[in-house]
């Protein structure tokens, strides 16, 4: 018989489905939603020196500064991003904002998170991007941001 304490394994259904989520844009203090987005990714890169000491044969590495990235992509159902691209190109301020994201699957057990990405900034504008074949128009861009916000948690397990 199997010890009680090692005999409990994960549920399928509390892992979280990631269509389960809702996400908004906070432009020029109006809240936007982005239910035109297909993907959002974001992670904190690490930048790290290499340390070489004497007497030790391996390599070493310091942290020493953190770079937040992301992607988006979506599809085109306004001129949004191009408005503002062009505001930047004829003298305007360059665009940042905030993109707030919870995910909240109800079948899983392990409740819903809220992150706030701060002071995002896109790497480049979408314009055009047409294709003879079928399909859909869409969007993609990388970004920065300087900040990130861990609102809710999710309460796990």
């Amino acid at each position: 018989m199997a010890d009680k304490n090692t005999a409990k394994f994960l549920n399928a259904k509390d892992t979280i489905s990631s269509k389960e989520a809702v996400v908004f844009a906070t432009i020029k203090g109006q809240n936007i939603p982005m239910f035109e987005i297909k993907e959002l990714s974001a992670k904190i890169e690490k930048n790290k020196e290499e340390i070489q000491v004497i007497g030790r044969r391996m390599t070493g590495n310091k942290t020493t500064s953190m770079k937040g990235t992301g992607s988006l992509s979506g599809y085109v159902i306004n001129s949004n991003w191009m408005k503002y691209g062009l505001d930047y190109l004829r003298g305007g301020a360059d665009l940042y904002f905030s993109i707030n994201a919870t995910i909240n699957d109800t079948t899983s057990s392990v409740g819903s998170q809220t992150v706030l990405l701060s002071d995002v900034n896109l790497d480049d504008i979408p314009i055009l991007d047409l294709e003879s074949d079928d399909g859909t128009l869409e969007w993609e861009t990388d970004f920065t941001f300087e900040d990130v916000q861990l609102v809710t948690p999710f309460k796990g397990i």
